[in-house]
């Protein structure tokens, strides 16, 4: 019997501490805008992709040790356009026309800038780790 009571108060705890860890889901709809027209650099982007760099290994990075150090974002891109995706102004990544992604990010982030490859149109929203986004980029009514 106290077994059987160990046993269903472990897997009480193993239930509760992994529910714990879950994180909310939200998912967020962000209607593109027109870029304006500026002399100079994006503010929006401090660190961007560059397509000439040299074949150098980057180093494998470490391991989580806790949660909430890490979180990743989707990307579900309904247009048409290729876009890149930045995170606090670098640039992680690009997410094809009709099709989606993700990236993974250190915890604390705190903006999301994403431009057609073309620089026509753009999305930006605000984020942290504390939940799990998906961002639904959408075309419709572009101003």
């Amino acid at each position: 019997m106290k077994k059987l009571l160990l046993v269903a108060v472990l897997f009480l705890g193993v239930s509760l501490t992994s529910f714990a860890q879950q994180k909310a889901k939200k998912e967020v709809t962000i209607t593109a805008k027109k870029v304006a027209k500026t002399r100079g650099q994006n503010p929006n982007i401090k660190k961007d992709f560059v397509c000439d760099a040299p074949d150098v290994p980057v180093a494998k990075p470490e391991k989580s040790r806790g949660a909430g150090d890490n979180c990743d974002l989707k990307f579900d891109n309904w247009t048409g356009y290729d876009v890149k995706v930045y995170v606090d102004g670098y640039f992680k990544g690009w997410v094809l026309a009709w099709s989606n992604g993700s990236v993974t990010v250190g915890g604390g982030y705190t903006t999301v800038y994403c431009i057609t490859a073309g620089g026509t149109l753009e999305w930006s929203d605000k984020g942290n780790c504390e939940a799990s986004y998906t961002y639904k980029l959408s075309a419709d009514n572009a101003n």
